[in-house]
């Protein structure tokens, strides 16, 4: 059996359901149709799945198109076969997986919040992971994948994410593949997305989506990537560009017919009994086995109580262990990206102190040299009239004598510390004047500082 999305593109059902694969495209382009097309040729071929759909689309599965039968899937949600809540998901979970039943958890519903959908996905995955191997191949598609496994991961989404990301590296030891539905592309983790076998891409026209499609299909070295970024917004509804496992040339396409309706937002179907395929055995069946887990559930919490010399843990207190370690593997992961990112920034900061003191070193040294001298001139007496005198010689220049007069109350002092006492810049009027006092041996130069003669 196969996995027919058109007359080009044809994929052997087990390699698809057993990879990870990504649909991607803006509304109304057909990202949703196509997977739901997938979902019945999963079917046909005897591969059962769990789809997880907050937009209310996967339940018209069981509705036939053209007087058609549809097909036997359980819908657990509002108004369904089965009503959810965020406490009974991971039973009626591992009943379908018992009864080989294809699920499909409606999260559409004024009565469940964000919150709860991010509940109802995490504890299902975690348990999908841990208790499917022996149960066979298995499916899960994921709507808004983006809600569930985000870019930027919030307080709220760390544990959710985390069985996510688990599924994708994973999910393959469980028996399990996977596909994410989502509208943008950069709004999916990377981490995650990048682990994708087969990707599809219908309409796109966001700046920001065709920017990181681009790059994405550049590094990977896909063939014809210009020409696949350039067309993307134009593609008419159902086409879309589809880039198989083991292939550098995506193939562009359009998506066949599915069997089932598919609602249209502006002229929504209402499921009614008439027209759609008896799923009641199934569901009867389901109930039956979902009773067992729960009857199941009801024992442990009794044996519990048994003295403490001997330990038992229950399924519930298994996965609450498991959903800490999750949680801790994130913390942790988030504390050893922080502690790199310090010592590189620690690093770096050792290398300019370093490149600072061979630039300076030298400046620096011969600075400490002339400083250290001058603190071991004596301390001596000199004659100040000496040099008062000259300030009232008319044939030395006025700047000459401030210059001077600074000299003589500071002792010591550079060029520029001069200069900026004066308030006057350096040039060759300044420097004739330096010069006559040099030349009348009235101050002299050690290093780069200006003395009086007699210090010296």
């Amino acid at each position: 059996m196969k996995v027919q999305l058109s007359d080009l593109v044809s994929i052997p059902a087990i390699e698809y359901a057993s990879q990870g694969n990504a649909i991607l495209g803006i509304r109304d382009s057909g990202k949703s149709y196509t997977a739901t097309l997938i979902a019945e040729q999963l079917m046909e071929a005897k591969i059962p799945f769990v789809a997880f759909d907050p937009i209310g689309v996967w339940r018209y599965l069981k509705v036939g198109a053209n007087g058609n039968a549809g097909y036997p899937v359980v819908v657990a949600g509002e108004n369904a076969d089965i009503e959810l809540t965020p406490e009974s998901a991971p039973n009626i979970v591992r009943a379908a997986m018992r009864e080989n039943i294809s699920l499909i958890i409606d999260l559409y519903s004024m009565k469940l919040s964000k919150a709860d959908w991010k509940k109802i996905v995490q504890q299902s995955v975690e348990l999908l992971l841990y208790e499917n191997k022996t149960c066979g191949l298995r499916h899960i598609f994921i709507e808004e994948a983006a809600e569930f496994c985000p870019q930027r991961v919030g307080p709220d989404q760390g544990r959710v994410y985390a069985e996510i990301e688990k599924l994708a590296r994973m999910g393959g030891n469980a028996s399990l593949g996977y596909t994410l539905i989502n509208q943008r592309a950069e709004e999916v983790n990377k981490a995650v997305l990048e682990l994708c076998d087969c990707l599809i891409l219908h309409r796109q026209k966001g700046r920001n989506s065709l920017i990181a499609l681009g790059k994405w299909l550049d590094v990977a070295d896909a063939e014809g990537s210009r020409e696949i970024i350039k067309s993307l917004p134009t593609c008419g509804q159902g086409e879309c560009w589809v880039w198989l496992q083991g292939s550098t040339k995506p193939i562009r396409t359009k998506i066949n017919e599915k069997k089932t309706v598919h609602p249209d937002r502006r002229n929504p179907l209402k499921i009614t009994k008439d027209v759609t395929v008896d799923v009641s055995a199934f569901v009867s069946r389901l109930k039956k086995s979902l009773e067992q887990s729960v009857k199941t559930g009801a024992v442990v919490h009794e044996v519990k109580r048994v003295p403490a010399s001997v330990q038992i843990i229950s399924n519930e207190e298994l996965q609450a262990e498991q959903s800490k370690s999750a949680k801790l593997e994130i913390v942790i992961t988030g504390l050893r990206e922080e502690l790199s990112i310090a010592n590189g920034t620690i690093k770096q900061f050792n290398q300019t102190i370093s490149d600072l003191k061979k630039l300076f070193l030298p400046q620096y040294q011969a600075l400490r040299r002339v400083f250290e001298k001058i603190e071991e001139l004596p301390e001596k007496s000199f004659d100040v009239s000496r040099y008062e005198v000259w300030l009232t010689n008319p044939n030395l220049p006025p700047l000459s004598k401030e210059i001077l007069k600074i000299l003589i109350s500071e002792k010591h002092a550079t060029k520029q510390q001069l200069l900026l006492r004066l308030g006057k810049k350096a040039g060759g009027h300044t420097d004739n004047c330096f010069s006559k006092l040099t030349t009348a041996k009235l101050i002299k130069r050690v290093g780069d500082e200006y003395v009086l003669e007699e210090i010296i």
